[in-house]
């Protein structure tokens, strides 16, 4: 053992540029294989760090239309308090609501993440305390207990860790609580409406921010409100599910039936598993990757097969004398095996340092897109998967090795003294190296084309619309501020006057942004055909259209006395006008949002917009727009080289009232990139796994090639001394191995017509006619690099006198 581990190193010292790279292309493709497959691992297998994490739900409350199409899933506040109090069902239930308020008290007003809770959400996910205690029944539902927690992350930057906050007082939006509790600095918050969400402050349900003229209504919906709870071990979802939702669809006709609008809808609670809701569509883009991935590796294997193959042919003599020397196959297969351990072991330990440079990279490039990011790390698995790959790997290469030994002949060889013998690899094998790798590079390259051509597509449509010098502002109202909400108007109309005064602006519209809307749809009906409609809704005011350069293609836009007198009128946009008439003319219909309420009341479309192009979304909503001003959010448009600062606007609103304050201020610009930040990474990543592709393939084609072309150097060197054009040796080098090439290429066709489906809906709305050419171009490109991938090795015998290729000579 001692002596063949000696000799495995001597070789590997000896045969530097061999081992190199072999360890240089195993380390980089092991790197990626474990960065892969430890994000799988903790996004798909690992549990959720939070007790009985298999049990908890989600439940959505499911608005189903008289026609049987989903309206919207969001909970009314009375349905969510009655199913809280009269379940009946769970083990456990919480309620939160999420929030974003001022601290009052702190320096810079910031505005952090709130999360209203009832005291059930501290147990059922384990919040662990770094001092003080969570909420208890003296929280509960009703109870009015001012009370709060805050995080470690609150405690440090914005009290400085100090040791007495316990019992010190907080003000959040104007409202006074006191400390009660700080979490650990390693409690993972679940995420559950947005990736990578966070809070910083947790305060009693009951002073959650539904106002109290919404709280009554059963029909309205809250985006913000949330229930969660832990299933029963003995009942599964879906029964569950069943039993709730005929319980709250009960209780809801009960509050509508004389709503003459929701005749024919019904209720249905849909039930998910945390994992799920958290995890969103992550598991379909992880499982992409290690099929990508999964390719790579299989092209790397493929090349290193090559480079071992040849280094074996190159010592068919010290293999000849063991085999004399009564060496058995088995003893070639440890000798190779120890050999290759040396290598993988070496590129594992380099791949295992990579990844976690990867791994830590993710972990803070990648919070807003990758679900539990916070854990990536190398991990136990990490090892394990390190572990192994590299045996597999190893004994693959090592059998490989051994397998393509004529062991009798390697003992005829020593006895002719080497003349005319040589280790060779058989037709069928190296032309299965070709169809193979060829197979996935093709599959590899046109799915990773298509991708990159969706978030491109989509990356460009969002910079079609000119969002420069435009800033989204939105203010903070304190609780008694915003109590009087048309006063609270009246107020902001007058701030939004005064923002239109500073020197740095050019114009203000009373509207949110375009890019960060939240918008739900409206149950609308077309007044002739009585025709329901559900287009997302918002509500603008009459600089809206002109600020974002939204062309108006029928009619008109709106007027300020349309804005302030809320006529009854409505702009939609063109993908809408389609729905409501083929030719898209729309103009004059009429809308309705209740057809009870009377034709005075109903809405009459004076324009169609054209649809604007939203980062982040794969294709255009249909919208419609009333001439009402936004509450609390502005778009305001900055003059050229002017910037507005968030002081500057801060002391403007503290003027005007100290209950107002920046909430946020972000360039419309910044919010696109923000919006397009999943494309930017998709974009790269696909570059990436195409440049690799395209490398690893060029690799292992030169290598399989030049085997070939070596075999047939005596050949060759007779057709040369015969007169034969290079071409001509061309053609017979390509037609000789183009049988493999196009082997491969019906194999991926094959592939790829198995995964059409899944492939359709990434394509999206790309034309078939233009997937058809990206095929085309692939194929080609492939074609291209075998071709080259012959004439290259050619070329170098092509240089040699011809006499040397009769005689067989290597140099």
């Amino acid at each position: 053992m001692s002596y063949n581990l000696k000799s495995a190193v001597a070789n590997l010292i000896n045969h530097r540029v061999y081992s190199l790279s072999v360890i240089t292309t195993l380390s980089v493709v092991l790197a990626a294989l474990i960065t892969v497959l430890t994000l799988a691992y903790i996004m798909l297998l690992k549990p959720l760090p939070y007790p009985d994490q298999a049990r908890l739900v989600k439940a959505e409350y499911a608005q189903i239309d008289q026609t049987g199409t989903l309206n919207t899933r969001a909970f009314n506040y009375p349905a969510l308090i009655d199913l809280y109090k009269n379940h009946n069902l769970f083990e456990q239930v919480a309620l939160v609501y999420y929030g974003e308020q001022r601290l009052d008290d702190v320096a810079g007003l910031p505005i952090v993440n709130t999360s209203f809770v009832t005291p059930q959400w501290f147990d059922m996910f384990a919040i662990k305390l770094h001092l003080g205690r969570g909420f208890t029944q003296t929280e509960a539902l009703d109870s009015f207990n001012p009370v709060a927690v805050i995080s470690y992350q609150t405690w440090q930057n914005d009290f400085a860790g100090k040791d007495n906050i316990i019992g010190q007082t907080l003000s959040v939006g104007a409202q006074q609580f006191k400390i009660i509790g700080v979490a650990a600095a390693d409690f993972k918050s679940p995420a559950l409406i947005k990736t990578g969400q966070t809070t910083a402050v947790w305060l009693p349900w009951d002073y959650n921010l539904t106002s109290a003229e919404a709280k009554p209504f059963w029909w309205n919906r809250y985006s913000r409100s949330h229930f969660v709870a832990k299933l029963p071990s003995n009942i599964s979802l879906e029964q569950a599910s069943k039993t709730l939702s005929q319980y709250v669809d009960n209780v809801w006709q009960q509050h509508i039936d004389t709503e003459a609008f929701f005749a024919g809808w019904y209720i249905e609670l849909e039930l998910n598993t945390l994992q799920t809701v958290i995890l969103k569509e992550t598991p379909q883009n992880i499982y992409w990757l290690i099929l990508a991935v999964a390719g790579l590796v299989i092209i790397a294997c493929v090349n290193i097969s090559n480079v071992f193959i040849v280094r074996t042919a190159a010592r068919k003599h010290t293999l000849a004398l063991s085999a004399a020397l009564g060496a058995t196959r088995l003893t070639l297969f440890k000798q190779f095996w120890l050999e290759v351990a040396l290598l993988i072991a070496l590129a594992s330990s380099i791949g295992l340092a990579l990844a976690a440079a990867f791994l830590a990279t993710l972990s803070d490039f990648a919070m807003a897109i990758l679900p539990r990011a916070n854990e990536l790390s190398i991990n136990a698995v990490s090892f394990l998967i390190t572990l192994f790959s590299g045996l597999i790997l190893t004994t693959l290469f090592a059998f490989l090795c051994t397998r393509i030994i004529n062991y009798q002949q390697l003992i005829g060889g020593l006895k002719s003294a080497g003349k005319g013998t040589a280790v060779q690899v058989g037709k069928r094998v190296w032309q299965g190296l070709v169809a193979f790798q060829v197979a996935v590079a093709c599959t590899l390259l046109f799915i990773n084309f298509l991708v990159f051509n969706v978030n491109k597509t989509n990356i460009d449509d969002a910079f079609t619309v000119p969002l420069d010098q435009l800033i989204s502002l939105e203010v903070n109202l304190a609780s008694h501020v915003a109590a009087d909400r048309e006063q609270a108007n009246q107020l902001l109309n007058q701030v939004a006057n005064e923002i239109a005064l500073l020197p740095e602006v050019r114009q203000v519209s009373r509207s949110s942004s375009p890019i960060n809307d939240n918008l739900i749809t409206w149950s609308l009906v077309e007044v002739v055909s009585n025709q329901s409609v559900l287009p997302y809704g918002k509500s603008v005011d009459a600089q809206y259209f002109s600020l974002l350069k939204q062309p108006v293609l029928q009619g008109r836009g709106f007027t300020n006395e349309d804005t302030k007198s809320n006529t009854k009128v409505i702009i939609i946009n063109d993908v809408f006008a389609k729905q409501l008439s083929p030719d898209g003319n729309a103009l004059g219909k009429r809308l309705s949002f209740d057809m009870t309420s009377g034709r005075e009341n109903d809405l009459t479309i004076i324009g169609i917009v054209k649809a604007m192009p939203i980062p982040g979304q794969s294709k255009a909503q249909p919208k419609a727009f009333l001439a009402r001003k936004g509450y609390r959010s502005f778009i305001v448009a900055l003059k050229q080289g002017q910037q507005l600062t968030k002081n500057t606007l801060n002391t403007l609103l503290q003027n005007s009232n100290s209950g107002l304050s920046v909430h946020q201020l972000e360039p419309l610009n910044a919010q696109r990139d923000t919006a397009l930040f999943r494309h930017y990474v998709v974009s790269a990543t696909t570059l990436m796994i195409i440049a690799a592709t395209i490398a690893l393939t060029s690799i292992g084609l030169i290598g399989i090639m030049r085997y070939s072309v070596l075999l047939r150097r005596a050949e060759i060197g007779i057709h040369l001394c015969i007169g034969a054009k290079p071409l001509a040796l061309f053609l017979l080098v390509f037609k000789q191995n183009g049988s493999a090439i196009i082997a491969g290429i019906i194999l991926s066709i094959t592939l790829l017509l198995t995964l059409q489906q899944p492939l359709q809906f990434i394509a999206g709305g790309i034309p078939q006619i233009i997937q058809f050419g990206m095929l085309f171009m692939t194929l080609l490109f492939v074609i291209s690099l075998g071709a080259l991938a012959c004439y290259l090795p050619l070329n170098a015998q092509l240089k040699r006198p011809a006499i040397y290729g009769v005689q067989g000579r290597a140099e």
